[in-house]
């Protein structure tokens, strides 16, 4: 009984919508072009996400050659990888918008290092 009271006030209070924890990872490539590798293989995968999810966003150094990766829009930043294999997370919420990820670093943009990321309303 104390179980049904407590679900019933926690859905007034806090309403029946949930954020949704995802996680995403993007792995460095320097092979031709630079760029940021989904876990499906694609280059700067357009990130599609709901407004509200918790995002872990995961950098993966995949060559060896210095890297990060921030949204300014939404106050994202990671930390620097350097190593190959090495990563670094930052998370964040998704607001609604369109929005551009890229590595920061002097001219890794410019060489291809960008992608778009779509956060829809629930």
């Amino acid at each position: 009984m104390k179980l049904l009271i407590f679900t019933f006030i926690s859905l007034v209070f806090f309403g029946t919508q949930t954020a949704y924890s995802k996680t995403i990872t993007l792995t460095t490539e320097m092979s031709g072009e630079l760029a940021f590798i989904g876990a499906d293989g694609t280059k700067n995968p357009t990130l599609e996400l709901e407004e509200g999810d918790i995002v872990e966003l995961v950098l993966q150094n995949g060559n060896g050659g210095a890297h990060l990766i921030t949204v300014p829009e939404l106050n994202v930043k990671s930390g620097r990888v350097d190593e190959a294999g090495e990563k670094t997370t930052v998370k964040f919420v998704a607001k609604k918008g369109a929005f551009t990820y890229f590595c920061p670093l002097p001219g890794h943009r410019r060489l291809g290092m960008e992608g778009k990321m779509i956060c829809r309303h629930k």
